[in-house]
């Protein structure tokens, strides 16, 4: 059931309200659809290593995150491999040709690894609410089922707060002039905040985000 909450301490005209994705899915088939009160999105998935978001009513690349599974896992500047070539799934080009055909990459114009278009962020436009968090914990879940217990970050820009705040990440001692996080995935894939993992055998394993309506 919908209920009134409030965002930064002030009453909102929005509801407050859950949504699921299919993260086995999305590991199995290489798609999973995300349904809001406001928009339909595909997460997409390529090699363990690449996710993409889209927006299917006008058929728009909206959100990307890269990371890098034979370093210890991790996410920092988009990097040269040549795992940025990888194609997509056939059942998700069965599925959704029109969205990958023709395909405007989002990397072309930036140099992270984790990029959201503005309109898709928290309090933005298209009221699409957690969906960095929904791609950190779809990332997460992958490196945990390999059997990693940390999680390796190189912040862009003055995101450190940000991981350390929403994830519990901790520095980690380094002699280069880097800075280098670590998330421990035994603690934070269950505490993460405004998502549940919903898990139930080896072929039900959901994610219960929150959302507006």
């Amino acid at each position: 059931m919908s209920r009134r909450y409030r965002i930064n301490g002030f009453p909102s005209r929005f509801q407050m309200k859950y949504y699921t994705l299919n993260y086995r899915a999305l590991r199995e088939d290489g798609f999973a659809c995300y349904r809001t009160d406001t928009a339909e999105l595909v997460f997409t998935l390529r090699g363990c290593c690449m996710v993409d978001v889209f927006d299917i009513g006008p058929c728009r690349h909206i959100a990307y995150l890269d990371f890098d599974m034979q370093k210890d896992v991790m996410l920092s500047y988009a990097f040269g491999s040549p795992l940025i070539g990888l194609p997509f799934t056939p059942q998700m080009r069965r599925a959704f040709s029109r969205l990958i055909s023709p395909f405007k990459d989002l990397r072309s114009g930036h140099d992270v690894g984790l990029y959201i278009e503005k309109a898709y962020r928290n309090k933005a436009e298209k009221k699409i609410w957690n969906l960095d968090v929904i791609l950190l914990a779809i990332v997460f879940e992958i490196a945990y089922e390999h059997g990693i217990q940390s999680f390796t970050i190189k912040p862009t820009g003055d995101r450190a707060t940000y991981y350390r705040r929403k994830f519990g990440a901790q520095t980690l001692p380094t002699t280069a002039t880097e800075l280098i996080l670590s998330i421990d995935l035994g603690v934070c894939r269950k505490n993460l905040k405004n998502i549940q993992i919903l898990e139930s055998g080896a072929k039900e394993h959901f994610f219960r985000i929150k959302g507006v309506a």
